[in-house]
């Protein structure tokens, strides 16, 4: 089962996630999430842990951003570290991606690992930027995603057992 989250910023995506993680007892699936270690959003670093507490740097501030350019520069391992972050999975351990947006698209080399992903045997569970959706799209295929989900605030309550739900069958 692959299965994508969507929504705007602060729709409740990652909210959802976590909640359908618990409700299917996933403890420590592959993959990672971004976070701000914390700290407000916009902060000068935003980090990748993954499900098991690995947490590293993913990003840090740009000092003067160009006009149209994103706020945050990718630390160079990010791609490596983030495949690894999947390279146990399987039918037994499935993958949580929370989040791809754009600064994630910025790796050149990750949409298409992310496009292996998705193609390969593990289940995969991934929250993705509205923002961002039709550019990860195009790369995963949607032919290779067997749910779309774009998170409705008003209903936000529902959302983790309707995900969950998806990975029972």
């Amino acid at each position: 089962m692959k299965v994508v989250v969507t929504g705007a910023i602060g729709s409740g995506k990652s909210t959802a996630v976590r909640a359908a993680l618990r409700r299917l007892g996933w403890t420590a699936p592959a993959g990672f999430s971004t976070h701000w270690n914390g700290a407000a959003r916009g902060a000068d670093v935003l980090w990748l842990e993954t499900w098991s507490g690995e947490k590293r740097p993913l990003a840090h501030r740009r000092a003067a951003p160009a006009p149209g350019q994103i706020p945050y520069e990718l630390v160079a391992e990010f791609p490596e570290i983030a495949v690894a972050s999947w390279a146990t999975a399987g039918a037994e351990r499935p993958v949580v991606l929370d989040e791809l947006g754009a600064l994630e698209w910025a790796a050149p080399e990750f949409p298409a690992a992310v496009a292996r992903l998705f193609r390969g045997p593990a289940p995969v569970l991934a929250v993705i930027q509205r923002r961002a959706l039709e550019r990860w799209l195009a790369a995963i295929g949607r032919e290779h995603i067997d749910v779309l989900l774009e998170l409705d605030p008003a209903r936000r309550a529902d959302w983790p057992e309707e995900i969950a739900r998806f990975f029972r069958v």
